[in-house]
């Protein structure tokens, strides 16, 4: 099953705990992949006290931020595509229940991950695995291929 959280809105990651919380807490495994880690940082490390739950992010001096210089986009580019790489391979051999890419989207729409890569990936992910993708921005393909997409808004449309 595919999940989608995007939007401008807090939450998308709280979102994305809460249900790997509640897999681990049945003992599933639960790889978090953090390609954000902007104030992540001691919810990602509660998460890896959880017996159940690998975590893996990007280094702090790589944090998607909007003023990312352009000449290190090939350098940070070449990091988050191992992450992914390594995600995917590590969920696919070790049989994991679940896995969270947050930010992903985010750094799909900065250049910064193919998105044809993790389109194929997703299309093709085992039945059994449960994925749960999150970012701001997102492609109309993505949400056509989940099987849940939850928009996160900030805005009190209205009222």
């Amino acid at each position: 099953m595919l999940s989608l959280y995007y939007g401008d809105g807090k939450g998308k990651t709280s979102c994305a705990i809460g249900v790997a919380v509640r897999f681990a807490s049945k003992d599933k495994k639960v790889l978090f992949v953090d390609f954000i880690k902007q104030d992540n940082e001691a919810v990602t490390k509660a998460l890896s006290t959880m017996y159940t739950v690998a975590v893996s992010s990007i280094p702090v001096e790589l944090e998607l931020t909007f003023d990312t210089a352009v000449d290190n986009k090939a350098h940070a580019s070449k990091i988050y595509r191992e992450l992914f790489d390594s995600a995917v391979r590590t969920v696919l051999t070790n049989k994991y229940d679940m896995l969270i890419l947050d930010g992903v989207f985010d750094a799909i729409s900065k250049g910064f991950l193919p998105e044809s890569e993790v389109y194929e990936f997703l299309s093709n992910a085992p039945d059994s695995l449960d994925i749960i993708c999150t970012g701001v921005e997102i492609s109309e393909k993505f949400i056509l291929l989940s099987n849940n997409a939850t928009f996160i808004s900030n805005s009190k449309a209205d009222e």
